[in-house]
């Protein structure tokens, strides 16, 4: 039996430590990213998302920072740091205030520029879940909220099962809203 146990755990530990995590992928042929599962969509509003990506918002986090430029949809992708910076470069940050919560979030998108915010969440109803959501800053409304499993004990937190279902099912998300992504 332990002849059996021990080669399956060193297995085991190999595959997991093989497995990439949080490093910007690259599209596939079918211009989604590589994945092993699908994203459960929670949330999927009509949105015109045209008039809405000139800009995207995402924490200060390169890997999600570079998944959303490799989406290839959005005019420019920065990070709330980017955002400081900008307006503290027009000189408009008395006008704006500080980016903290909500409410600082807003300020920037009604005083400064029009924006669209991507960030990850926990399910709040459920545990074990992470979720990617699209907000908009107008009025914090989720357009888009997927979801997918972060199973840090069987199967492993990596990008394939965890962070690309994710970005694809945006990708999807993406397509059904815009009329010129991919075009």
């Amino acid at each position: 039996m332990k002849k059996i146990i021990l080669p399956l755990l060193v297995l085991t530990t190999l595959t997991i430590q093989s497995c990439t995590v949080m490093k910007v992928s690259e599209k596939t042929e079918d211009g989604l990213f590589k994945a092993s599962k699908k994203a459960d969509i929670l949330v999927n509003k009509s949105f015109n998302l045209d008039d809405n990506k000139s800009l995207l918002v995402v924490p200060n986090n390169s890997f999600m920072k570079g998944m959303a430029e490799k989406i290839g949809y959005f005019d420019k992708v920065i990070t709330f740091e980017d955002l400081e910076k900008d307006i503290i470069k027009d000189n408009k940050q008395d006008e704006v205030g500080a980016l903290t919560g909500k409410i600082g979030i807003n300020n920037a998108y009604r005083k400064y520029k029009k924006f669209l915010y991507l960030k990850f969440d926990d399910n709040k109803d459920k545990s074990k879940r992470i979720q990617l959501k699209l907000v908009n800053p107008e009025d914090f409304d989720e357009i888009f909220v997927s979801d997918t499993l972060y199973d840090d004990f069987w199967v492993g937190v990596n990008d394939q099962n965890t962070f690309n279902p994710l970005f694809n099912a945006l990708i999807t998300y993406i397509k059904s809203n815009s009329k010129t992504y991919g075009k």
